[in-house]
């Protein structure tokens, strides 16, 4: 039977017409099969309004976290490269003298990193090159004093992923946006995702972000966040664009995965047992968060109250998200530019995020 997806379109036009967000790109896929694939609003407002389409490309912000350097560190930890518990201290010498500092409680925002830090400010007023200001970014973070004492809660930071990414460079051989494209973006034929100034994003329709106090510039394919930008826009905890196609497509191959088979009947792009390990709850105190991703709270989640609690997911600053429920072989994807033309907080966004999901899933008879 057909799905309804009225009330989904129109709690979208209505969050346009309301200036809570530009536009929006609302994806579903189920079971490999795209059920909706939908744009509404405008690409930009700012200096001209333009219209949207479902091809646009959207900086993912904090998403990298969860679709690049997890899943990198996935298949580092499947081939035996690193295991979950090992401290980073053996495989990053300058956190040698942290060992209760584990590569699984970096996963789960659990090994005492602080939040964030503005890292860039002396990056960018040192007038150091992208490369140093990657290498500069990585000794800042390694140095920064632990905010609490690993494994005794979660808080969710950006100076873990940003070590994770080095951890991934130094592990596989090479810069992080080379194997996200070897090892996960080119064997599913993702030809609109890439990191900021990659091919793949070359003469693609872009969302704008905001208009940078710092870089006195609007953003277009210009990773949104300061210290991804001084390190050259490639980073682990930011810095990758994508096209909802794209993200439903690699939301498919992760649900293949799941049960060991890969696209086309090819190999799974996660061995199934490793995805498994990554995707259960980390066991922290308190906490959602599995390993390199989140889960739904049993409440008040911006997943919405549909979506199964068994799920797992992200967000991102500049208004993206993607979840996925790999036992029903579910995904929804929901791609905005909320940071455009200003960053923001608005209470009306925190509200649009769980109903566009429970309407969308309620469309198509999911029950969770």
């Amino acid at each position: 039977m057909a799905a309804d997806f009225t009330l989904v379109r129109a709690l979208a036009r209505r969050s346009v017409d309301d200036g809570v967000i530009p536009g929006l790109v609302l994806g579903i896929g189920q079971a490999g099969q795209v059920r909706l694939l939908d744009a509404f609003g405008h690409r930009q407002v700012v200096p001209e309004v333009e219209g949207l389409t479902t091809d646009v490309v959207y900086d993912l912000a904090s998403l990298t976290k969860a679709v690049v350097t997890s899943l990198l560190v996935m298949r580092g930890v499947g081939n035996g490269i690193w295991g979950l518990d090992d401290p980073l201290g053996k495989h990053l010498p300058y956190l040698a003298a942290r060992p209760e500092v584990t590569l699984r409680r970096a996963l789960a925002h659990a090994a005492g990193f602080a939040a964030h830090r503005p890292f860039f400010e002396q990056v960018i007023s040192d007038g150091v090159a992208p490369a140093q200001g990657r290498e500069r970014i990585v000794a800042l973070a390694a140095a920064e004093p632990l905010a609490y004492q690993p494994g005794t809660r979660s808080l969710y930071s950006d100076l873990g992923f940003i070590l994770l990414g080095d951890l991934v460079e130094r592990g596989l051989g090479g810069r992080l946006d080379v194997l996200a494209e070897k090892f996960l973006f080119a064997p599913l034929g993702l030809r609109a995702t890439g990191f900021s100034g990659s091919a793949a994003l070359s003469g693609r329709k872009l969302a704008p972000t905001e208009r940078c106090p710092v870089r006195g510039r609007m953003l277009v394919g210009e990773v949104h966040d300061l210290n991804a930008f001084a390190m050259g826009g490639v980073a682990g905890h930011a810095g990758l664009f994508a096209n909802a196609a794209d993200l439903l497509g690699l939301a498919g191959a992760l649900c293949a995965a799941w049960r060991d088979s890969g696209p086309a009947g090819g190999a799974p792009l996660v061995p199934a047992e490793v995805l498994r390990l990554f995707w259960q709850p980390a066991g922290i105190p308190g906490s959602t968060w599995r390993l390199g991703w989140d889960g739904p709270a049993a409440t008040g989640s911006l997943a919405g109250d549909r979506l199964s609690r068994q799920a797992v997911g992200h967000l991102g600053f500049t208004g993206c998200s993607l979840w996925i429920d790999p036992e029903r072989e579910i995904s929804v994807v929901l791609l905005t530019n909320l940071v455009h033309p200003t960053a923001r907080k608005d209470p009306r966004f925190r509200a649009l995020r769980p109903a566009l999901h429970d309407a969308a899933l309620d469309a198509i008879g999911y029950r969770g």
